[in-house]
């Protein structure tokens, strides 16, 4: 069987940006998910799958496909004021805040000058190239009610 929409596929990756490793699933114990629905899975990853079977996979996703372009007009000054007293205005210290729709969305501080904050609210892995390795375990249909839910039930996915 092969990866597609509303399958449940039990893997492990790795995630490596400009070399480094920024996520990755504990070694040894793969997690499932029910494809086309995965929210938890790092950008790009499902497009990577999409039509694979079991086994190794490796692949490149560019900004586009992944978490997106950067966009300079999410870095943002904010004043000391804006923050709750006590706050910890360093860079790289990361906070979320309300957007304009009421959403709540991540951010990081990129720079204090004085009472000015710099912030930035692109996601962290904005404008980069994803580098995904891993191994698919297993691929199969998914249940009626695995579907109905959301998400794959059983062995490295949600018990309830």
């Amino acid at each position: 069987m092969k990866v597609r929409r509303d399958a449940v596929v039990r893997l492990e990756y790795v995630l490596r940006v400009d070399g480094e490793v920024v996520d990755e699933t504990p070694e040894g114990e793969p997690v499932a998910v029910l494809h086309g629905r995965a929210s938890g899975l790092p950008p790009g990853l499902e497009s990577v799958l999409e039509g694979r079977g079991v086994g190794p996979f490796e692949a490149r996703v560019p900004p586009e496909l992944g978490a997106g372009e950067r966009d300079p007009g999410l870095v943002l000054i904010a004043s000391r004021e804006d923050f709750p007293p006590g706050a910890v205005l360093e860079a790289g210290e990361e906070f979320y805040f309300e957007g304009e729709g009421g959403e709540v969305r991540p951010a990081r501080i990129v720079a204090v000058e004085g009472d000015r904050v710099r912030v930035d609210a692109n996601p962290a892995l904005a404008g980069k190239v994803l580098e995904y390795t891993g191994i698919i375990h297993e691929v199969r249909e998914a249940t009626p009610e695995e579907v109905e839910h959301g998400h794959a039930h059983g062995e490295g996915g949600v018990h309830h």
